[in-house]
Protein backbone atom coordinates (compact mmCIF):
# COMPACT_ATOMS: atom_id res chain seq x y z
CA UNK A 1 0.00 0.00 0.00
CA UNK A 2 1.40 3.33 -0.77
CA UNK A 3 2.13 5.76 2.22
CA UNK A 4 -0.10 9.25 2.08
CA UNK A 5 2.48 11.51 1.00
CA UNK A 6 3.47 13.94 3.64
CA UNK A 7 2.30 16.91 1.98
CA UNK A 8 -1.09 15.96 2.58
CA UNK A 9 -1.11 14.59 6.07
CA UNK A 10 1.05 17.67 7.17
CA UNK A 11 -1.97 20.12 5.51
CA UNK A 12 -4.69 18.33 7.38
CA UNK A 13 -2.53 17.97 10.50
CA UNK A 14 -1.71 22.55 10.20
CA UNK A 15 -5.61 23.19 9.52
CA UNK A 16 -7.05 21.36 12.12
CA UNK A 17 -5.20 22.80 13.89
CA UNK A 18 -5.62 26.26 12.89
CA UNK A 19 -9.79 25.89 13.14
CA UNK A 20 -8.82 24.54 16.88
CA UNK A 21 -7.16 27.52 17.39
CA UNK A 22 -9.52 29.46 16.38
CA UNK A 23 -12.52 27.55 18.33
CA UNK A 24 -10.61 28.07 21.74
CA UNK A 25 -9.88 31.40 21.01
CA UNK A 26 -13.65 32.24 20.26
CA UNK A 27 -14.89 29.92 23.35
CA UNK A 28 -12.77 32.17 25.59
CA UNK A 29 -14.67 34.70 24.63
CA UNK A 30 -17.82 33.30 25.26
CA UNK A 31 -18.79 32.97 21.70
CA UNK A 32 -19.76 30.04 19.52
CA UNK A 33 -21.10 29.34 15.64
CA UNK A 34 -24.39 29.53 16.72
CA UNK A 35 -23.95 33.09 18.76
CA UNK A 36 -22.80 34.69 14.88
CA UNK A 37 -26.49 33.62 13.25
CA UNK A 38 -29.28 31.26 15.24
CA UNK A 39 -31.21 31.13 12.50
CA UNK A 40 -28.78 28.87 10.21
CA UNK A 41 -28.97 25.28 10.86
CA UNK A 42 -26.15 22.69 12.63
CA UNK A 43 -26.28 20.78 9.36
CA UNK A 44 -25.20 24.11 7.17
CA UNK A 45 -22.74 25.67 10.13
CA UNK A 46 -21.47 21.68 9.47
CA UNK A 47 -20.71 22.18 5.99
CA UNK A 48 -19.31 25.67 6.60
CA UNK A 49 -17.03 24.60 8.70
CA UNK A 50 -15.59 21.53 6.25
CA UNK A 51 -15.46 24.09 3.65
CA UNK A 52 -13.04 26.46 5.80
CA UNK A 53 -11.23 23.07 7.05
CA UNK A 54 -10.76 21.95 3.07
CA UNK A 55 -10.02 25.35 1.98
CA UNK A 56 -7.48 25.60 4.84
CA UNK A 57 -5.50 22.56 4.12
CA UNK A 58 -5.73 23.13 0.05
CA UNK A 59 -3.55 26.68 1.16
CA UNK A 60 -0.96 24.75 3.32
CA UNK A 61 -0.61 22.06 0.78
CA UNK A 62 0.62 24.59 -2.23
CA UNK A 63 2.42 26.25 0.44
CA UNK A 64 4.31 23.35 1.90
CA UNK A 65 4.17 22.06 -1.86
CA UNK A 66 6.34 25.08 -3.07
CA UNK A 67 8.67 25.27 -0.75
CA UNK A 68 9.27 21.37 -1.27
CA UNK A 69 12.22 22.02 -4.03
CA UNK A 70 13.85 24.74 -2.52
CA UNK A 71 17.17 24.48 -0.93
CA UNK A 72 17.27 22.61 2.87
CA UNK A 73 19.61 23.55 5.83
CA UNK A 74 20.02 21.44 9.07
CA UNK A 75 22.15 20.69 11.68
CA UNK A 76 23.48 16.97 12.52
CA UNK A 77 25.83 16.15 15.13
CA UNK A 78 26.28 19.60 15.25
CA UNK A 79 27.66 20.79 12.24
CA UNK A 80 25.68 21.97 9.19
CA UNK A 81 24.06 19.82 6.30
CA UNK A 82 22.47 21.35 2.87
CA UNK A 83 20.23 19.99 0.70
CA UNK A 84 20.22 21.52 -2.77
CA UNK A 85 19.91 21.51 -6.66
CA UNK A 86 23.67 21.76 -8.47
CA UNK A 87 26.34 20.70 -10.17
CA UNK A 88 28.86 18.87 -7.80
CA UNK A 89 31.46 19.28 -10.19
CA UNK A 90 31.24 22.79 -9.31
CA UNK A 91 31.26 23.08 -5.83
CA UNK A 92 34.25 23.42 -3.61
CA UNK A 93 35.63 20.65 -1.08
CA UNK A 94 36.39 17.01 -0.78
CA UNK A 95 33.75 15.94 -4.10
CA UNK A 96 32.73 11.96 -3.25
CA UNK A 97 32.54 10.46 -6.43
CA UNK A 98 31.26 6.66 -6.31
CA UNK A 99 32.80 3.76 -8.35
CA UNK A 100 32.73 0.47 -8.56
CA UNK A 101 34.50 -1.92 -6.02
CA UNK A 102 37.07 -2.79 -8.80
CA UNK A 103 37.45 0.87 -9.30
CA UNK A 104 37.07 0.99 -12.56
CA UNK A 105 38.76 3.61 -15.30
CA UNK A 106 37.53 2.56 -18.56
CA UNK A 107 35.26 4.92 -20.13
CA UNK A 108 33.54 3.23 -22.86
CA UNK A 109 29.90 2.98 -22.22
CA UNK A 110 30.23 -0.75 -20.79
CA UNK A 111 32.29 -0.72 -17.54
CA UNK A 112 31.61 3.20 -16.89
CA UNK A 113 29.55 4.70 -19.12
CA UNK A 114 30.33 8.54 -20.01
CA UNK A 115 26.93 10.26 -18.46
CA UNK A 116 27.70 8.94 -15.03
CA UNK A 117 29.68 10.84 -12.15
CA UNK A 118 32.90 8.80 -12.36
CA UNK A 119 32.65 8.80 -16.19
CA UNK A 120 32.36 12.31 -16.44
CA UNK A 121 34.91 12.93 -13.85
CA UNK A 122 37.45 11.16 -16.03
CA UNK A 123 36.84 12.84 -19.03
CA UNK A 124 36.66 16.39 -17.50
CA UNK A 125 38.69 16.26 -14.97
CA UNK A 126 41.95 14.14 -14.90
CA UNK A 127 44.75 15.58 -16.38
CA UNK A 128 46.60 13.10 -16.37
CA UNK A 129 45.67 9.44 -17.02
CA UNK A 130 48.54 7.45 -16.04
CA UNK A 131 48.69 9.65 -12.47
CA UNK A 132 44.73 8.81 -11.78
CA UNK A 133 45.58 5.30 -12.45
CA UNK A 134 48.75 5.45 -10.31
CA UNK A 135 46.93 6.91 -7.28
CA UNK A 136 44.15 3.95 -7.40
CA UNK A 137 47.18 0.91 -8.16
CA UNK A 138 48.95 2.78 -5.14
CA UNK A 139 45.77 2.66 -2.45
CA UNK A 140 46.50 -0.83 -1.76
CA UNK A 141 49.62 0.32 0.27
CA UNK A 142 47.25 3.33 2.49
CA UNK A 143 48.10 2.27 5.80
CA UNK A 144 45.56 5.32 7.16
CA UNK A 145 42.28 2.98 5.70
CA UNK A 146 41.48 -0.64 7.49
CA UNK A 147 39.58 -1.20 4.34
CA UNK A 148 42.18 -3.50 2.03
CA UNK A 149 41.53 -4.70 -1.19
CA UNK A 150 41.50 -8.43 -2.17
CA UNK A 151 41.96 -10.13 -5.78
CA UNK A 152 39.40 -11.71 -7.36
CA UNK A 153 40.39 -13.06 -11.00
CA UNK A 154 43.11 -10.69 -11.19
CA UNK A 155 41.63 -7.85 -10.27
CA UNK A 156 42.04 -5.58 -6.51
CA UNK A 157 38.32 -5.85 -5.18
CA UNK A 158 38.24 -3.52 -2.52
CA UNK A 159 35.52 -3.05 0.57
CA UNK A 160 32.31 -0.82 -0.21
CA UNK A 161 32.65 2.37 1.14
CA UNK A 162 36.42 2.61 0.59
CA UNK A 163 37.54 6.42 0.07
CA UNK A 164 40.68 6.66 -2.01
CA UNK A 165 41.49 10.58 -2.82
CA UNK A 166 42.67 12.17 -5.87
CA UNK A 167 43.47 16.02 -6.38
CA UNK A 168 39.78 17.25 -4.89
CA UNK A 169 37.89 14.04 -4.81
CA UNK A 170 37.24 10.89 -2.57
CA UNK A 171 36.60 8.15 -4.88
CA UNK A 172 34.31 5.86 -3.50
CA UNK A 173 33.98 2.51 -4.07
CA UNK A 174 30.10 2.05 -3.92
CA UNK A 175 28.59 -1.19 -5.76
CA UNK A 176 29.77 -4.52 -7.09
CA UNK A 177 29.48 -5.75 -10.43
CA UNK A 178 27.91 -8.63 -11.76
CA UNK A 179 29.23 -11.13 -14.46
CA UNK A 180 27.77 -8.82 -16.83
CA UNK A 181 29.49 -5.73 -15.72
CA UNK A 182 26.71 -3.93 -14.17
CA UNK A 183 26.97 -2.32 -11.16
CA UNK A 184 24.53 -3.77 -8.14
CA UNK A 185 24.00 -3.77 -4.65
CA UNK A 186 21.33 -5.06 -2.25
CA UNK A 187 19.85 -2.57 0.63
CA UNK A 188 21.86 -4.19 3.75
CA UNK A 189 25.41 -3.63 1.77
CA UNK A 190 24.00 0.31 0.85
CA UNK A 191 23.58 0.86 4.51
CA UNK A 192 26.38 -1.35 5.45
CA UNK A 193 28.92 0.65 2.27
CA UNK A 194 27.29 3.99 4.13
CA UNK A 195 28.64 3.32 7.50
CA UNK A 196 32.19 2.49 5.84
CA UNK A 197 31.77 5.68 4.33
CA UNK A 198 31.46 7.95 7.20
CA UNK A 199 34.09 6.49 9.02
CA UNK A 200 36.67 6.69 6.23
CA UNK A 201 36.03 10.11 6.07
CA UNK A 202 37.36 10.56 9.77
CA UNK A 203 40.71 9.40 8.33
CA UNK A 204 40.81 11.72 5.30
CA UNK A 205 38.47 14.99 5.00
CA UNK A 206 41.66 17.29 6.49
CA UNK A 207 38.93 19.73 7.71
CA UNK A 208 37.82 20.94 4.24
CA UNK A 209 34.33 21.24 2.98
CA UNK A 210 32.48 17.71 1.74
CA UNK A 211 30.14 17.23 -1.49
CA UNK A 212 28.21 14.14 -1.92
CA UNK A 213 25.92 13.42 -4.73
CA UNK A 214 22.54 11.51 -3.73
CA UNK A 215 24.38 7.98 -3.47
CA UNK A 216 22.24 5.27 -5.05
CA UNK A 217 20.38 7.65 -7.29
CA UNK A 218 22.08 6.64 -10.69
CA UNK A 219 22.25 3.28 -13.17
CA UNK A 220 23.21 1.35 -10.09
CA UNK A 221 20.62 -1.21 -9.41
CA UNK A 222 19.37 -1.96 -5.56
CA UNK A 223 18.11 -4.93 -4.68
CA UNK A 224 15.03 -5.21 -3.22
CA UNK A 225 13.73 -1.97 -4.69
CA UNK A 226 10.97 -2.43 -7.61
CA UNK A 227 11.13 0.85 -7.99
CA UNK A 228 13.96 3.35 -6.19
CA UNK A 229 12.85 5.57 -3.51
CA UNK A 230 14.98 9.09 -3.41
CA UNK A 231 13.36 9.71 -0.02
CA UNK A 232 13.97 6.49 1.60
CA UNK A 233 17.86 7.32 -0.19
CA UNK A 234 18.51 10.89 1.28
CA UNK A 235 17.53 9.50 4.31
CA UNK A 236 19.28 6.73 4.67
CA UNK A 237 22.52 8.80 4.34
CA UNK A 238 21.12 11.06 6.84
CA UNK A 239 20.59 8.55 9.28
CA UNK A 240 23.74 6.95 9.09
CA UNK A 241 25.40 9.82 9.17
CA UNK A 242 24.23 10.96 12.26
CA UNK A 243 24.51 7.20 14.08
CA UNK A 244 28.50 7.23 13.24
CA UNK A 245 28.49 10.70 14.74
CA UNK A 246 30.81 12.19 12.44
CA UNK A 247 31.18 15.62 12.74
CA UNK A 248 32.95 17.19 9.65
CA UNK A 249 34.46 21.06 10.52
CA UNK A 250 33.34 22.69 7.75
CA UNK A 251 29.71 20.81 7.22
CA UNK A 252 28.43 18.67 4.35
CA UNK A 253 26.12 19.62 0.84
CA UNK A 254 24.26 17.03 -0.72
CA UNK A 255 23.83 17.87 -3.85
CA UNK A 256 20.30 16.93 -6.10
CA UNK A 257 19.69 16.94 -9.85
CA UNK A 258 16.55 18.62 -10.46
CA UNK A 259 15.02 15.46 -11.32
CA UNK A 260 16.18 13.76 -7.59
CA UNK A 261 14.66 16.67 -5.68
CA UNK A 262 11.51 16.41 -7.49
CA UNK A 263 10.93 12.71 -6.15
CA UNK A 264 12.16 13.61 -2.58
CA UNK A 265 9.49 14.04 -0.19
CA UNK A 266 11.34 17.27 1.52
CA UNK A 267 8.61 17.63 4.30
CA UNK A 268 9.65 14.14 5.58
CA UNK A 269 13.39 14.81 5.63
CA UNK A 270 12.32 17.88 7.71
CA UNK A 271 10.62 16.54 9.89
CA UNK A 272 12.96 13.92 10.61
CA UNK A 273 16.07 16.08 10.17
Amino acid sequence: MNKIPKAITSSLKYSFTIIAGMSTIAGLWGYTVRDINEKFQWWLWGLILWGVFLFLSLIVFLIISKAKHKEYSTVINGKPITIKVGDIFKESGWKVIPFSERFDTDVDDRIVAHNTLNGKMIDYHVDNFDDFKQTIINAENDTKSNLKPHTVKGKKIYPLGRLIPYKDFLLLAFSHFDENDRSYLNIGDYEQMLFSMWAEMRNVYAAKHIVLPLLGGGVTTINEFQEKNYTDLLTCMLCTLRKTGFQPDQGISIILTQEAIEQIDMNTIREEF
